[in-house]
């Protein structure tokens, strides 16, 4: 299959909160120039790389931060770049205290990271399963388009050293919006949607139909970004949709089946409102 899209127009709120433990939990972070530097690093990383810091917490033997990232941005990169570089850096201009403290590195091997957004986990799947009734339609006809994986279990992924909680609320658009979906679509696209999730590591949560948009709850691996993920999702269904309703398509000339944007929103078992509360509070 040749990819349909390969860049898209997105509208996005991706909001992680990350820690990170230094090697053995060593004090390595209490001493005033080590916290200096470290600020001073991450401030300079995300300015050249372009993430957004909304807080940090820094204690003796660990960090915490809450980025805001673009959708072209994976978890699993933005902390090689950030442990990477600090630990470069206390190896360049802290060396001394290193050795003292018989630390290889200022951190230990992994890290956490779990997603947060406006509202949190629980309120986006409810959200997704009024769609139907938010738009307006009714009656029984409507129940397949409402999808609940029954095999979702979350974490859905398992890794060394990283625990990963990352979930997203996408929206996506039918061509120029058309009325292309109906309920006799519904069960084999989410079948597709299981299938395309496997392919790429991600896992789907529930996802809402409507004839000219769809939602869909995701938890992905840190390794892929949510625009790879949506890249994913629209060219794979486009490729189904073609094999199986060319006819629709024909008839409403949708061939590119979407539109190449969509909305990506970050959510979790927290919002991120809670999340720079709990920060200011142990800080």
């Amino acid at each position: 299959m040749v990819p349909h899209f390969s860049s898209l127009t997105p509208a996005f709120q991706l909001h992680f909160y990350l820690w990170f433990k230094t090697y053995r939990r060593r004090s390595l972070l209490i001493a005033p120039d080590a916290q200096s530097l470290l600020h001073q690093v991450l401030g300079e990383v995300c300015a050249r790389q372009e993430y957004h810091l909304l807080d940090t917490d820094i204690d003796k033997d660990n960090v915490r931060l809450l980025l805001s990232l673009k959708p072209v941005q994976s978890v699993s990169e933005t902390v090689r770049f950030l442990k990477g570089n600090v630990s470069r850096q206390f190896g360049l201009v802290l060396s001394d205290q290193l050795k003292a403290s018989d630390s290889r590195s200022v951190w230990a091997q992994g890290y956490f990271a779990r997603s947060s957004g406006k509202t949190n986990l629980e309120a986006a799947r409810a959200y997704v399963d009024s769609q139907t009734s938010h738009h307006g339609y009714r009656g029984n006809w409507t129940k397949p388009l409402n999808f609940r994986n029954s095999n979702f279990k979350s974490p859905s992924f398992k890794f060394d050293h990283v625990v990963a909680l990352l979930d997203y609320h996408l929206v996506v658009a039918t061509q120029n919006r058309l009325p292309l979906f109906d309920e006799t679509m519904a069960p084999g696209l989410f079948n597709y949607m299981i299938t395309i999730g496997q392919k790429h590591n991600f896992a789907v949560d529930r996802i809402g139909l409507l004839p000219d948009h769809m939602h869909l709850i995701i938890e992905a691996v840190p390794s892929l970004s949510v625009q790879d993920c949506v890249l994913a999702i629209l060219n794979n269904t486009r490729h189904w949709m073609t094999k199986h309703y060319s006819g629709a398509l024909k008839q409403l000339n949708a061939w590119d089946v979407w539109e190449p944007s969509f909305y990506a929103g970050t959510v979790g078992e927290y919002s991120t409102a809670q999340v720079r509360e709990f920060l200011r509070s142990v800080g």
